[in-house]
């Protein structure tokens, strides 16, 4: 028996089936094992509420709310977890056939979102889309295995969780009025790992594919990914001390099983770290092959695929701890465990030197930089290393191997108030950070469940945008059909198009002003402070809001071209050999001094200036000299005698042989005294030493602007033609 909801605005019923078991409760014989279907049922069941999700870590960046405190309340977990929610509008259990999506959550193949779980209503209703969420299995429960040859323990229950469940939708996809032959499986997070996973491995026929936030693709499904998986595997079968049972594997499984829940956890929590530990769980793909092939030989549907704009704002509690405790902690946590994490992942730790951390720090935390900007420099860290720089890459192996396959590439903001993510956080450093999609899309019942406020308009608006595109997708495949002038066309490797939902800003810096003493603010404070927003329950009035939301991106947003930006930083620039950063040759050498030369002009032309007023005040005098008589003439002469008896010439080098931070200053040395070789050889000629010195910095400027512009030309070709 369902519940029968009437969604805030919308004009029909939806029905919620709420709690429905696809699968045998993994407990018991069945911990650490494939997930068996359920028998069913015989009496009427009541699906009248979610049951508690399988277990996980507590205490975590997902367990805090909006005010910066842990849960109050402890959310229940259980073992018995397979469920799933349906949400579907009453014209659908009326004339059935409706389209159907499936949504995946979840996050470092460890968590899903306690607190703010995920609802279809809104979605349902609007959309007339019937609407399912999975629960399945994650962490060591989902993800423990040591090889998918060994017989007993070979991981991928979570895979097989959701497979089962995609199994029992579509075989009983008529009973809630959808249409089984028309099912979209979205993911978020790692969600959207799983999803690709999903579509690689099962023969699962899908209309289409959508994946939200994907993050570190490369890392968890390209080659290699099997082999970190049984390590970690092996190191917690130690932890658990059940190492001497392996030789026996149903002995290794009994004491597996005999394990309590508390004892599970903890052995993967000192393992995970909360992200911070090398060794990592997840899913494993067949033919431990790289990513590129699995992509080659699957046939994959239709693909909508993008990120947020400012995905590493997710704003962890443990951050503003260490800020405030000044910029030195913060630096030590940085260098101490953020950079070897974003390495790792990167798959850059056994090639980073000091070279590449140098590079790295230049990039996003400069020298004596607030704490305000070392957070802002780690958001943008995570942003571009773990999100932007896969996402193009997986943008570009979709293509690169079938060129008839359909992606469609999007990039989300929310750059006219701040973003608010799944936790209720709102994010004071620009951008949309992660999940902050979320809410969104799904409809104002889920945002309004976390932000305790109604959507403002352009909040409604961008929901409307969002929620639309989506829908059409998942309806007929294509995310604006009908349109010519604002038309999301696919993504392909000769028209990289990158749809911009939302008002993208053209590039993401340190907020200023009200935004900046927030942050300011938030660091010093001993509790993480909310924004004064309302958050009570009313409607906000239309008239009071000065300026609509209005879109300004109805072409290609330009998106791509910053993500060939970080990608070239990240995947060319940083896995060099470390010699090459040393040596002046080669293309990073070469860089290196078009740099230096680069900065040299600046200083050059600073000079060329001031020896073009030098020499025009002493042509001036000079005049004056002349008109005054042969007297004055002959002291002149006797002065210039003495000063040549005083002030002797210094030998310079040539000018091609000395340093380069040496040429300015013995520039500089010739034009004060009017020596030098070049300003003997304009003597000579009749010329006055200042304007042979005038000369030579002349030339010395035009020979500093080429080397400028050839670097300049070096850089867009960096950035645009190799990318």
């Amino acid at each position: 028996m369902p519940l029968k909801v009437f969604p805030d605005g919308a004009r029909n019923a939806v029905y919620a089936f709420l709690g429905i078991p696809y699968a045998q409760p993994p407990v018991g014989s069945l911990r650490f094992a494939p997930a068996k279907a359920h028998s069913g049922w015989n009496r009427t069941l009541q699906a009248m509420s979610m049951q508690p999700l399988c277990p996980q870590l507590s205490d975590t960046i997902y367990d805090e709310s909006a005010d910066g405190s842990i849960l109050a309340r402890a959310v229940p977990f259980n073992e018995d977890c397979l469920y799933l929610n349906i949400w579907t509008p009453e014209t659908g259990l009326r004339y059935g056939q409706l389209p159907m999506l499936v949504i995946i959550t979840g996050e470092d193949f460890a968590y899903d979102w306690p607190r703010n779980r995920i609802n279809g209503l809104d979605f349902a209703a609007a959309e007339n889309v019937v609407v399912v969420s999975i629960q399945y299995r994650s962490n060591i429960y989902g993800w423990l295995g040591l090889g998918r040859e060994h017989r007993q323990l070979p991981g991928n229950y979570g895979l097989s969780d959701i497979q089962l469940a995609l199994r029992w939708i579509h075989s009983n996809a008529n009973h809630f009025g959808g249409n089984a032959k028309q099912i979209t499986l979205l993911g978020h997070g790692s969600g959207a790992l799983l999803a690709l996973a999903n579509a690689l491995e099962s023969k699962q026929q899908l209309k289409q594919l959508i994946l939200m936030s994907p993050g570190a693709v490369t890392y968890a499904l390209d080659a290699g990914h099997q082999q970190r998986i049984v390590d970690t595997g092996r190191v917690l079968v130690q932890k658990l001390g059940c190492q001497f049972e392996e030789a026996q594997r149903r002995q290794l499984l009994l004491c597996l099983r005999r394990k309590s829940s508390e004892d599970l956890l903890r052995a993967y929590e000192s393992v995970y770290n909360h992200g911070n530990g090398s060794l990592q769980l997840g899913v494993q793909l067949s033919n431990n092959v790289p990513l590129e092939q699995h992509l080659a030989n699957a046939s994959l549907p239709p693909l909508l695929l993008g990120i947020s704009s400012n995905e590493g704002a997710l704003l962890q509690d443990y951050w503003l701890h260490v800020a405030r405790e000044g910029a030195d902690s913060l630096h030590s946590y940085i260098n101490q465990t953020l950079l070897p994490n974003v390495l790792r992942f990167m798959q850059l730790e056994e090639q980073a030197g000091a070279a590449q951390l140098a590079a790295i720090r230049w990039r996003y935390f400069n020298d004596g930089a607030s704490v305000g900007q070392l957070l802002w420099g780690m958001q943008r860290l995570l942003s571009e290393s773990l999100y932007e720089t896969p996402f193009l890459r997986l943008l570009q192996l979709l293509q690169s191997n079938s060129s008839q396959r359909l992606s469609y590439a999007y990039i989300f903001d929310q750059s006219h108030a701040h973003a608010m993510d799944m936790r209720g956080r709102q994010n004071l450093f620009g951008g949309a950070s992660h999940s902050s999609d979320l809410p969104l899309l799904l409809g104002p019942s889920l945002f309004q469940q976390i932000s305790r406020r109604r959507f403002n308009v352009e909040e409604e608006q961008l929901c409307r945008k969002l929620r639309g595109a989506f829908a059409s997708f998942i309806k007929g495949g294509n995310p604006t059909p009908g349109r010519i002038y604002d038309a999301w066309l696919p993504y392909t490797l000769e028209r990289p198009f990158v749809y911009s939902l939302g008002e993208l800003a053209k590039s993401l810096v340190f907020p200023t002003g009200q935004a900046a003493a927030q942050i300011e603010q938030l660091v010093q404070s001993e509790q993480a402070t909310e924004l004064t927003a309302d958050r009570s329950l009313s409607r906000m009035n239309r008239h009071d809001v000065k300026q609509s939301y209005v879109t300004n991106n109805q072409l290609d947003s330009g998106y791509d071209q910053h993500l060939r930006r970080v990608f070239g930083f990240w995947q060319v620039l940083l896995p060099a050999q470390e010699a090459e950063l040393r040596e002046a040759g080669g293309t990073l050498g070469q860089r290196v001094r078009l740099l230096e030369a680069h900065a040299d002009a600046a200083r050059y032309r600073q000079g060329f200036y001031a020896m073009l007023g030098l020499s025009w005040r002493k042509g001036g005098r000079a005049t004056k000299r002349e008109s005054t008589g042969t007297a004055i003439s002959n002291n002149n002469n006797s002065n210039t005698n003495n000063n040549q008896r005083v002030r002797r010439p210094r030998q310079l080098q040539p000018y091609d042989e000395q340093p380069m931070g040496h040429k300015a200053a013995n520039s500089a040395r010739g034009n004060r005294t009017g020596t030098g070789a070049t300003a003997g050889a304009g003597a000579r000629n009749g010329d006055t030493g200042d304007e042979a010195a005038v000369a030579e910095l002349l030339d010395t400027v035009r020979n500093k602007y080429e080397q400028n512009m050839a670097f300049k030309n070096w850089q867009y070709q960096l950035t645009c033609d190799k990318f």
